[in-house]
């Protein structure tokens, strides 16, 4: 089972990470992985090398591990910009969800501080 967390401040996505295979098939030829692995680190190269954000990213590749975190210090327009690539992620892995439930568990929150 993979673990979708997706947490948002304002109505603005600020944070995600996703734990885990799937399970769909074995790894290395799960393709359910595959394409969460494709959309999530799309994402983080988009706000990175594109948008030039320095998020603050830690991954696992071997536990299937990836976790981004906005910095705190981000400006207005930034995240703007940061919203369309988040959001986009976020669609992209609800569809996912929506084929493959019994393999993926998507949450989203409020941050709380």
């Amino acid at each position: 089972m993979t673990n979708i967390k997706i947490l948002k401040k304002n109505n603005n996505i600020v944070s995600f990470e996703i734990s885990g295979h799937t399970g769909y098939a074995d790894v290395g030829k799960d393709i359910l992985c595959s394409a969460i692995s494709a959309i999530s680190q799309s994402a983080c190269l988009g706000i990175t090398k594109v948008l030039k954000i320095n998020a603050i990213i830690n991954k696992n590749d071997k536990k299937g591990y990836l976790k981004l975190q906005m910095p705190k210090n981000i400006t207005p327009k930034e995240l703007e910009n940061a919203q369309i690539i988040l959001k986009t992620m976020q669609i992209s892995l609800q569809d996912l969800l929506f084929d493959y439930g019994n393999y993926i568990k998507m949450e989203v929150q409020d941050e709380i501080y």
